[in-house]
Protein backbone atom coordinates (compact mmCIF):
# COMPACT_ATOMS: atom_id res chain seq x y z
CA UNK A 1 0.00 0.00 0.00
CA UNK A 2 1.21 3.51 -0.78
CA UNK A 3 -0.17 6.39 1.27
CA UNK A 4 -0.39 9.92 -0.07
CA UNK A 5 2.39 12.05 1.41
CA UNK A 6 0.43 14.04 3.97
CA UNK A 7 1.93 12.06 6.80
CA UNK A 8 3.23 8.55 7.34
CA UNK A 9 1.00 6.39 9.57
CA UNK A 10 2.72 5.04 12.64
CA UNK A 11 2.89 1.35 13.39
CA UNK A 12 1.36 0.18 16.65
CA UNK A 13 2.98 -2.61 18.61
CA UNK A 14 0.65 -4.81 20.66
CA UNK A 15 1.78 -6.99 23.53
CA UNK A 16 -0.23 -9.60 25.35
CA UNK A 17 -0.73 -9.07 29.08
CA UNK A 18 -2.09 -11.62 31.52
CA UNK A 19 -2.94 -9.07 34.22
CA UNK A 20 -3.95 -5.44 33.89
CA UNK A 21 -3.60 -2.94 36.74
CA UNK A 22 -6.86 -1.51 38.06
CA UNK A 23 -5.86 2.01 36.98
CA UNK A 24 -5.47 0.73 33.41
CA UNK A 25 -8.98 -0.70 33.47
CA UNK A 26 -10.31 2.65 34.73
CA UNK A 27 -8.52 4.54 31.97
CA UNK A 28 -9.85 2.14 29.31
CA UNK A 29 -13.40 2.50 30.66
CA UNK A 30 -13.12 6.29 30.46
CA UNK A 31 -11.61 6.06 26.96
CA UNK A 32 -14.48 3.84 25.79
CA UNK A 33 -17.03 6.28 27.21
CA UNK A 34 -15.32 9.19 25.44
CA UNK A 35 -15.28 7.23 22.20
CA UNK A 36 -19.00 6.45 22.40
CA UNK A 37 -19.81 10.09 23.14
CA UNK A 38 -17.60 11.34 20.31
CA UNK A 39 -19.06 8.95 17.75
CA UNK A 40 -22.62 9.73 18.84
CA UNK A 41 -21.93 13.47 18.54
CA UNK A 42 -20.42 13.05 15.07
CA UNK A 43 -23.31 10.97 13.80
CA UNK A 44 -25.93 13.28 15.30
CA UNK A 45 -24.35 16.43 13.92
CA UNK A 46 -23.87 15.02 10.43
CA UNK A 47 -27.42 13.68 10.34
CA UNK A 48 -28.64 17.21 11.07
CA UNK A 49 -26.09 19.23 9.10
CA UNK A 50 -25.71 17.27 5.87
CA UNK A 51 -27.51 19.84 3.70
CA UNK A 52 -25.53 22.75 5.13
CA UNK A 53 -22.27 20.93 4.44
CA UNK A 54 -23.32 20.10 0.89
CA UNK A 55 -24.03 23.75 0.13
CA UNK A 56 -21.33 25.32 2.30
CA UNK A 57 -18.04 23.54 2.85
CA UNK A 58 -18.69 20.95 0.14
CA UNK A 59 -17.63 23.14 -2.79
CA UNK A 60 -14.49 24.12 -0.85
CA UNK A 61 -13.38 20.59 0.06
CA UNK A 62 -14.12 19.40 -3.48
CA UNK A 63 -11.13 21.35 -4.76
CA UNK A 64 -8.74 18.69 -3.49
CA UNK A 65 -10.49 15.76 -5.18
CA UNK A 66 -8.50 15.54 -8.46
CA UNK A 67 -5.23 15.36 -6.51
CA UNK A 68 -6.76 12.96 -3.98
CA UNK A 69 -7.83 10.55 -6.72
CA UNK A 70 -4.55 10.84 -8.59
CA UNK A 71 -2.58 9.97 -5.43
CA UNK A 72 -4.84 6.94 -4.98
CA UNK A 73 -3.94 5.69 -8.45
CA UNK A 74 -7.29 6.65 -9.96
CA UNK A 75 -8.07 6.84 -12.79
CA UNK A 76 -5.96 3.87 -13.85
CA UNK A 77 -3.13 4.42 -16.28
CA UNK A 78 -3.72 4.34 -20.01
CA UNK A 79 -4.08 0.82 -21.33
CA UNK A 80 -5.06 -0.67 -17.97
CA UNK A 81 -7.29 -3.71 -18.36
CA UNK A 82 -7.69 -5.16 -14.86
CA UNK A 83 -10.73 -4.40 -12.70
CA UNK A 84 -10.63 -1.19 -10.67
CA UNK A 85 -12.22 -1.05 -7.21
CA UNK A 86 -12.29 2.31 -5.41
CA UNK A 87 -13.56 2.79 -1.85
CA UNK A 88 -14.37 6.32 -0.70
CA UNK A 89 -14.57 6.50 3.10
CA UNK A 90 -16.68 9.22 4.75
CA UNK A 91 -18.13 9.80 1.29
CA UNK A 92 -20.54 12.49 2.52
CA UNK A 93 -22.51 14.07 -0.35
CA UNK A 94 -20.64 11.91 -2.87
CA UNK A 95 -18.31 14.52 -4.37
CA UNK A 96 -15.34 12.14 -4.66
CA UNK A 97 -17.40 9.43 -6.33
CA UNK A 98 -18.97 11.99 -8.66
CA UNK A 99 -15.54 13.03 -9.91
CA UNK A 100 -14.54 9.36 -10.16
CA UNK A 101 -17.56 8.77 -12.39
CA UNK A 102 -16.49 11.70 -14.59
CA UNK A 103 -13.02 10.20 -14.95
CA UNK A 104 -14.48 6.76 -15.69
CA UNK A 105 -16.63 8.09 -18.51
CA UNK A 106 -13.89 10.18 -20.10
CA UNK A 107 -10.86 7.87 -19.74
CA UNK A 108 -9.05 6.14 -22.57
CA UNK A 109 -8.34 3.00 -20.53
CA UNK A 110 -10.44 -0.12 -20.84
CA UNK A 111 -10.76 -2.08 -17.59
CA UNK A 112 -13.48 -4.72 -17.69
CA UNK A 113 -15.16 -3.16 -14.62
CA UNK A 114 -14.82 -0.02 -12.53
CA UNK A 115 -16.48 -0.57 -9.16
CA UNK A 116 -17.02 2.48 -6.93
CA UNK A 117 -18.10 2.15 -3.30
CA UNK A 118 -19.08 4.96 -0.94
CA UNK A 119 -19.12 4.45 2.82
CA UNK A 120 -20.49 6.81 5.44
CA UNK A 121 -21.82 6.59 8.97
CA UNK A 122 -25.02 8.53 8.24
CA UNK A 123 -27.96 7.47 6.12
CA UNK A 124 -28.73 11.06 5.08
CA UNK A 125 -25.33 11.45 3.43
CA UNK A 126 -25.63 8.06 1.74
CA UNK A 127 -29.03 9.01 0.29
CA UNK A 128 -27.66 12.35 -0.90
CA UNK A 129 -24.67 10.68 -2.56
CA UNK A 130 -26.91 8.10 -4.25
CA UNK A 131 -29.17 10.78 -5.72
CA UNK A 132 -26.19 12.84 -6.89
CA UNK A 133 -24.65 9.90 -8.75
CA UNK A 134 -27.99 8.67 -10.11
CA UNK A 135 -28.71 12.12 -11.57
CA UNK A 136 -25.22 12.21 -13.02
CA UNK A 137 -25.60 8.81 -14.69
CA UNK A 138 -28.89 9.83 -16.30
CA UNK A 139 -26.86 12.08 -18.58
CA UNK A 140 -24.47 9.38 -19.79
CA UNK A 141 -24.39 5.77 -18.61
CA UNK A 142 -21.37 3.48 -18.65
CA UNK A 143 -21.66 -0.28 -19.08
CA UNK A 144 -18.43 -0.98 -17.18
CA UNK A 145 -19.34 1.17 -14.16
CA UNK A 146 -20.74 -0.35 -10.97
CA UNK A 147 -21.60 1.56 -7.77
CA UNK A 148 -22.78 0.71 -4.31
CA UNK A 149 -23.17 2.56 -1.01
CA UNK A 150 -22.68 1.21 2.49
CA UNK A 151 -23.49 2.60 5.94
CA UNK A 152 -20.62 1.76 8.25
CA UNK A 153 -17.66 2.84 10.36
CA UNK A 154 -14.30 3.90 8.95
CA UNK A 155 -12.61 2.22 11.90
CA UNK A 156 -14.16 -1.22 11.26
CA UNK A 157 -14.60 -1.35 7.49
CA UNK A 158 -17.27 -3.95 6.58
CA UNK A 159 -15.31 -5.41 3.68
CA UNK A 160 -13.14 -8.45 3.01
CA UNK A 161 -9.36 -8.33 2.98
CA UNK A 162 -7.72 -7.23 -0.29
CA UNK A 163 -11.03 -5.99 -1.73
CA UNK A 164 -10.00 -2.64 -3.28
CA UNK A 165 -7.33 -1.19 -5.52
CA UNK A 166 -7.74 2.33 -4.08
CA UNK A 167 -9.06 3.90 -0.87
CA UNK A 168 -9.77 7.63 -0.54
CA UNK A 169 -10.95 9.83 2.31
CA UNK A 170 -11.49 13.53 1.68
CA UNK A 171 -11.29 15.57 4.93
CA UNK A 172 -12.80 12.73 6.93
CA UNK A 173 -9.90 11.49 9.03
CA UNK A 174 -10.17 14.25 11.65
CA UNK A 175 -13.73 13.08 12.34
CA UNK A 176 -12.60 9.60 13.43
CA UNK A 177 -11.99 8.91 17.11
CA UNK A 178 -9.33 6.35 16.19
CA UNK A 179 -7.72 7.55 12.95
CA UNK A 180 -5.02 4.88 13.23
CA UNK A 181 -7.70 2.22 13.05
CA UNK A 182 -8.91 3.75 9.80
CA UNK A 183 -5.35 3.55 8.43
CA UNK A 184 -5.00 -0.03 9.64
CA UNK A 185 -8.35 -1.01 8.11
CA UNK A 186 -7.45 0.70 4.82
CA UNK A 187 -4.28 -1.38 4.65
CA UNK A 188 -6.32 -4.53 5.30
CA UNK A 189 -8.90 -3.96 2.56
CA UNK A 190 -6.38 -2.85 -0.08
CA UNK A 191 -5.07 -5.31 -2.64
CA UNK A 192 -1.27 -5.73 -2.81
CA UNK A 193 0.07 -2.62 -4.49
CA UNK A 194 -3.15 -0.69 -3.74
CA UNK A 195 -3.01 2.94 -2.70
CA UNK A 196 -4.56 5.03 0.06
CA UNK A 197 -5.00 8.78 -0.29
CA UNK A 198 -6.54 11.15 2.26
CA UNK A 199 -6.73 14.87 2.93
CA UNK A 200 -7.07 16.77 6.20
CA UNK A 201 -7.10 20.35 7.42
CA UNK A 202 -3.96 22.14 8.52
CA UNK A 203 -4.04 23.62 12.06
CA UNK A 204 -6.47 26.57 12.43
CA UNK A 205 -3.53 28.97 12.62
CA UNK A 206 -2.65 27.96 9.04
CA UNK A 207 -6.22 27.72 7.72
CA UNK A 208 -7.75 31.12 7.06
CA UNK A 209 -11.35 29.94 6.92
CA UNK A 210 -11.17 28.18 10.28
CA UNK A 211 -9.21 31.06 11.82
CA UNK A 212 -11.99 33.49 10.93
CA UNK A 213 -14.75 31.16 12.15
CA UNK A 214 -13.05 30.25 15.44
CA UNK A 215 -12.09 33.84 16.18
CA UNK A 216 -15.69 34.95 15.60
CA UNK A 217 -17.05 32.21 17.87
CA UNK A 218 -14.53 33.06 20.58
CA UNK A 219 -15.43 36.74 20.40
CA UNK A 220 -19.20 36.42 20.26
CA UNK A 221 -19.97 33.11 21.94
CA UNK A 222 -18.51 29.94 23.42
CA UNK A 223 -16.74 27.11 21.56
CA UNK A 224 -17.62 24.62 24.32
CA UNK A 225 -20.74 23.25 22.68
CA UNK A 226 -21.49 20.16 20.61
Amino acid sequence: MKAAALFTPLGIGLTQQTRRPRCFATIMSSFSSNEDSFNAMEKRNWEQGFEAYDAGFGPLTSQTIPILLNEAGYPPSRGATSDVRLLDVATGPGFVLSKAVDFARSGSYSPSTIHLTGLDVTENFIDMAKHRIEDQLKETSSSCLELDFVIGSAETLPFDDCAFTSVTCNFGILHFFRPREFLRESFRVLKPGGRLSFSCWAPPSLTEGFRIALASISEAGSPNVE
